[in-house]
């Protein structure tokens, strides 16, 4: 689901999606980076050039992230709730700012895996990182409480839908992965 309307928030109020809804992040003012807290849920950052139909992923932040970052140019942010969400955002200003940005640290580590040659390492490298960044760890492995559309791993990690369906069941049949459909989870084994 889409909804149209924009965040201006100065951390007012916990701003709540549901599941899959996108929003799209109101570009700052000069001066002004962005801080985004998420209260509860998994957020999915994307961003599409005006004359690009598609958008792309940038980064994800959970409740344990402090994310920070310099809006883009040239790129609409959007917003996605993975699993319903709440967060905050506020504007903050570069004068003095220490500001580490965040998008840029998930792009290049998003880059790393999408250059790995073989497609299982590359999705194992892609779970890893999703699990390691937005999951728990447990005594059966490594947790991510919610699962991503093949679709859109697929376009994270430089493939096709259909060749990462297969690849992921090769890696449950393999046992590197398991996938409870009915919780929407992935568990990692500990090696």
């Amino acid at each position: 689901m889409n909804t149209e309307h924009l965040h201006r928030s100065k951390g007012e109020r916990p701003i709540s999606l549901n599941s899959y809804e996108t929003v799209r992040l109101e570009k700052p003012q000069a001066g002004e980076d962005i801080e985004i807290t998420v209260k509860s849920g998994v957020i999915r950052i994307a961003g599409k050039q005006s004359n690009n139909a598609e958008d792309i992923t940038l980064a994800f932040a959970c409740r344990a992230d402090n994310f920070k970052f310099h809006y883009p140019e040239d790129i609409e942010i959007t917003i996605e709730a993975i699993t319903d969400t709440n967060y905050v955002v506020e504007l903050i200003s570069e004068k003095g700012s220490n500001t580490s940005d965040a998008i840029m640290e998930w792009i290049i580590q998003l880059h790393i895996v999408r250059h790995e040659t073989n497609l299982e390492n590359r999705l194992m490298k892609f779970f890893k990182l999703l699990t390691t960044r937005l999951g728990k760890r447990t005594s059966e492995g490594l947790l991510l409480e919610h699962t991503l559309p093949h679709a859109r791993i697929a376009e994270i990690i430089g493939s096709t839908r259909s060749t990462v369906s297969r690849t992921i069941s090769t890696l449950r049949k393999s046992q590197r992965i398991y996938i409870d459909e009915l919780k929407g989870q992935i568990i990692l084994p500990v090696e």
